[in-house]
């Protein structure tokens, strides 16, 4: 599967006016529907992992394309079921690694509504993610890494509740992700979300 950032090509085509020669909404005849930034895309994608990102398998795995089954939980319990996608693939010049999610939570068809940008941190010996969800305001960091077969990352929220997300039962073409809040530091956590995630077949 070539990592070479579909996923930023599909959120481009979500945007109104971004063809070169697009004029009232329709391309020119003849004009080539080329992203007006194809450069900066071609610049940022990378073909897989530097070769010295430690650890690199540990994320490299999920590069490609996947399918998701949100499951939110709300602050009284109530459940919220979504459908999208998630791609993972390798960015600037291999040392880091991009997300994109995409849901139909607001739009029949899923639409994108956040991207993670990864990279390991030989300093503190750890992953970093900054998160980020421009539509909500949200930049979180995390930082972590694997723990008993599981990758568990780890930080805080803007009002200091500390966050945990974790990619469990991982298997080839399936793993799970959870979101968990805790309000005393990880003595009890609350389950925020759930997504099934499963890898896309054409």
């Amino acid at each position: 599967m070539r990592p070479l950032m579909p996923f930023l090509i599909a959120s481009l085509l979500c945007s109104p006016g971004i063809f070169v020669g697009e004029r009232d909404g329709l391309l020119a005849r003849g004009t080539p529907a080329v992203p007006a930034n194809a450069d900066m895309i071609k610049r940022l994608a990378a073909t897989g992992p530097h070769a010295r990102v430690p650890q690199r398998a540990l994320f490299g795995r999920f590069v490609g394309t996947w399918d998701v089954s949100y499951e939110t939980y709300d602050k009284d319990g109530s459940l919220r079921r979504n459908h999208g996608q998630v791609i993972f693939g390798w960015i600037l010049d291999g040392w880091a690694l991009q997300e994109i999610w995409t849901s139909d939570a607001h739009d029949k068809e899923p639409k994108p509504f956040g991207t993670s940008i990864r990279f390991y941190d030989s300093k503190r010996q750890r992953w970093t993610e900054v998160w980020l969800y421009p539509a909500q305001g949200m930049t979180t960091i995390m930082s972590g890494g694997e723990v008993d077969g599981r990758i568990v990352l780890t930080g805080h929220d803007d009002a200091g509740a500390m966050m945990r997300w974790s990619f469990n039962d991982i298997q080839t073409e399936s793993f799970v992700w959870r979101g968990e809040l805790s309000n005393d530091e990880g003595k009890t956590w609350r389950l925020q979300g759930e997504n099934h995630i499963h890898r896309h077949r054409d």
